[in-house]
C-alpha cells in the first residue's frame, strides 16, 4: 500500500500475515537483528496466550524502514466491531533501520500506523519493548513509556574468560559441592515434569488469576513451533528435579524464558547452578549472551537478587508503551466489569 503524508514525504507500508512466513523472515533479515521474539514461529506459539491474528507492519520512507510485528485481537467475540493489538509475551516492538533522520522516521511511521489503526477499528495498542534492542528510546517523544523493571544479561564469553583467569571467581560459581546435578532435558519428554514445578511456583506467586497463566496448550505450542530453538534444562538434588527452565536460543542470545521450581534455600542453589550450566552450554554452542530477564512482581524468595548477582553487564530497562487510538470506546471498555479486559491493559 502506498500513501502520501501531509508532510509530502512519500511512504509505503506492507502488511504481512504470519502465514507468509517466508516474506516475514525476509523483512526481518533486512534489519540484521536475529531474535527469537520477532519470528513467525514464536508468534504462532504466542497466540495460545493472546488469540488473534499475527501481522507484521513493514513501513518504508526516505528516512528509513520500520518492522513492527504484533497480534491483532478481537476485543469481544460477541461484538466484532473493535480490535486491539499487542506484542506477544516477552519482548518486541518496532525495529528501526535509520537511513536519514531517526526522529522524522519515528514520527512518520507513527502517523502512518495510527491511521492504519483507525481504519482497522483498533482502539488501543500495547507494546512490550525490547531491552536489548533499546527500541523504546526511539519513541520517547511519540508514546507514553512505562519503565517496568531492570533486566540482566550475562556476557558468556567474559564469564568464561573470568573462569579461566580468576581462581576466586571460579570458587564463587556453584559446582558439585552443593550436590546439584544439571541435565539438559528433552523438551517433549520432560514437559510434564516441568509443568509440575511450574504450576507449584505459580501458585506460590499467586499467578493463577493473572492475565498470563501458561497452560499446557501454550507449552505444547512452544515446542511444536520453535523446535531446535527451544531448550529445557533441569537441576536435580537427591535424584529429584527441583528446578527447571525453558530457554529460547537464536542468533547470539539465549533468553531465559519460563521457569519452575520448589521453594527454599535448596531451590536457590539449584537455580544458580542451573544458570551457570546454561551459560556453559551457550559457550559450547557459540552463543554470546544469556539474557536472564528481571522481576516485575518482586520475588520475596531468597533468590530474588540472583539474576542481578550473576549478571556481568549493565542492566537494561524493560519498557511498556501504550497508545489509545479511540479514547471514547476504550474508556467505555475499561470501565466495564469485564475483568479480563481490565487485566489485558495492565501490562500483562
Amino acid at each position: 500500500m502506498i500513501s502520501q503524508l501531509k508532510t509530502g514525504v512519500k511512504n509505503m507500508y506492507e502488511l504481512v500475515s504470519v502465514r507468509e512466513h517466508v516474506r516475514w523472515q525476509k523483512i526481518l533479515d533486512l534489519f540484521q537483528f536475529s531474535d527469537i521474539y520477532y519470528t513467525a514461529q514464536y508468534f504462532l506459539s504466542a497466540i495460545k496466550l493472546d488469540p488473534g491474528e499475527p501481522l507484521l507492519f513493514y513501513y518504508v520512507d526516505d528516512e528509513g524502514e520500520v518492522a513492527y510485528p504484533f497480534i491483532k485481537r478481537l476485543i469481544n467475540e460477541e461484538d466484532a466491531s473493535y480490535f486491539d493489538i499487542t506484542t506477544p509475551f516477552g519482548y518486541g516492538g518496532p525495529l528501526l533501520k535509520i537511513k536519514g533522520d531517526g526522529e522524522k522516521l519515528t514520527k512518520n511511521f507513527r502517523r502512518a500506523f495510527e491511521r492504519f489503526c483507525r481504519d482497522e477499528k483498533i482502539i488501543v495498542e500495547l507494546i512490550r519493548f525490547h531491552p536489548i534492542a533499546n527500541n523504546a528510546s526511539f519513541f520517547i517523544n511519540q508514546l507514553p513509556l512505562y519503565p517496568m523493571y531492570a533486566t540482566y544479561t550475562l556476557d558468556i564469553k567474559q564469564h568464561v574468560q573470568q573462569l579461566k583467569t580468576n581462581k576466586s571467581y571460579t570458587n564463587n560459581s556453584p559446582n558439585s559441592d552443593n550436590q546439584v546435578i544439571i541435565k539438559k532435558l528433552g523438551t517433549v519428554r520432560h514437559l510434564f515434569d516441568f509443568l509440575v514445578l511450574y504450576y507449584s511456583a505459580a501458585r506460590r506467586r499467586e499467578e493463577a488469576d493473572s492475565y498470563y497463566f501458561f497452560t499446557n496448550d501454550y507449552f505444547e505450542a512452544l515446542i511444536s513451533s520453535l523446535g531446535p530453538s527451544l531448550h529445557l534444562f533441569g537441576a536435580y538434588q537427591e535424584e529429584k528435579l527441583v528446578s527447571a527452565c525453558y530457554v529460547l536460543a537464536m542468533g547470539d542470545t539465549i533468553f531465559y524464558h519460563l521457569e519452575g521450581s520448589v521453594s527454599g534455600q535448596r531451590d536457590e542453589n539449584a537455580c544458580q547452578s542451573l544458570l551457570w550450566k546454561i551459560a556453559e552450554w551457550g559457550e559450547e554452542n557459540h552463543f554470546s549472551y544469556l539474557h536472564l530477564g528481571g522481576d516485575f512482581k518482586g520475588d520475596h524468595e531468597p533468590r530474588k537478587n540472583l539474576k542481578q548477582e550473576i549478571s556481568n553487564m549493565e542492566p537494561a530497562t524493560f519498557f511498556i508503551g501504550q497508545h489509545v487510538h479511540d479514547v471514547p470506546v476504550y474508556s467505555k471498555l475499561v470501565s466495564s466489569k469485564e475483568t479480563d479486559l481490565v487485566k489485558r491493559y495492565r501490562y500483562g
